[in-house]
């Protein structure tokens, strides 16, 4: 009993020893096809200068992708793939739209986009595997990989800051760049280690190039990262965007006042 007394004291004076630092990072093996699931929903409002709605209802967007992404190179700072989006449905409450939805599916489908990812999730190159120019927003959007990786190992409990550029125009409600600024946590392993839990939280930032367009925001967000895989399996965004756009002093227009939500899920479902 004695002995078992002094054990416990012992243990119980013993500093706790620190935390297991890992390394999250991009590396899916060569062959490996993901198949992946994208689903976005955009609502916006807004009112004019003198606190009227400029619609009677918040127009809403929602955007269905699946796509495959093959890994075609992986080296140790950067991974190649060619993502191929494989369906596309898009429907908006805008009665004055309706007609470019089948147009925006018909871009959409079959897209095939090959691109250089770095090892944290950047995309560092992207170009049509069939010819012709890219825009970085379908690029970025087509990665399904955010650049949320840390650049140094962390433990759990410990946070990392990113800085991420924000869309520029499409369904923000109002034309204008920006950016986020957002602190990363690992907030548990599982699995065994294999599965890392990170969420996020950030504020929007306007870009200096934003003249006429004041933004602000915040982002949210939780995603889970299987590190056996390499790659991102799971994640849930929340986008609260508030914009005010001010026209020059010669149209004799008003203010206007947008609030934007989106709210974004993205699953990988299987692997072959």
């Amino acid at each position: 009993m004695r002995r078992a007394l002094a054990l416990v004291a012992l243990l119980a004076g013993a500093p706790a020893l620190p935390a297991q630092a890992i390394l999250l990072r991009l590396h899916p093996r060569v062959g490996d096809t993901l198949r992946t699931r994208l689903e976005q929903q955009t609502e916006v409002s807004g009112t004019s200068g003198d606190g009227s709605a400029l619609a009677r209802h918040p127009t809403t967007t929602a955007v269905t992708l699946s796509s495959r992404t093959i890994v075609r190179q992986s080296l140790a700072t950067s991974t190649v793939v060619l993502t191929i989006v494989d369906s596309a449905h898009v429907h908006t409450s805008d009665a004055h739209a309706v007609t470019q939805e089948a147009e925006a599916e018909r871009a959409l489908l079959g897209q095939q986009l090959l691109l250089r990812l770095a090892w944290d999730g950047t995309v560092e190159s992207a170009r049509d595997a069939r010819g012709g120019g890219v825009s970085g927003e379908l690029a970025a959007s087509m990665a399904s990989m955010p650049a949320v990786f840390p650049q140094r190992p962390v433990s759990v409990g410990e946070q990392w800051m990113r800085e991420m550029p924000l869309p520029a125009g499409g369904p923000l409600g109002a034309r204008g760049s920006g950016h986020v600024i957002a602190a990363f946590r690992l907030d548990s392993l599982g699995h065994g280690g294999t599965i890392a839990y990170v969420s996020m939280q950030g504020d929007i930032r306007a870009d200096s190039t934003s003249q006429g367009v004041q933004l602000s925001g915040n982002v949210t967000g939780a995603m889970q990262i299987d590190r056996a895989r390499g790659w991102m399996t799971d994640s849930r965004f929340a986008i609260l965007l508030r914009s005010l756009v001010t026209p020059p002093a010669a149209t004799g227009l008003a203010p206007m006042r947008f609030v934007t939500k989106v709210t974004q899920r993205l699953r990988t479902m299987e692997r072959r």
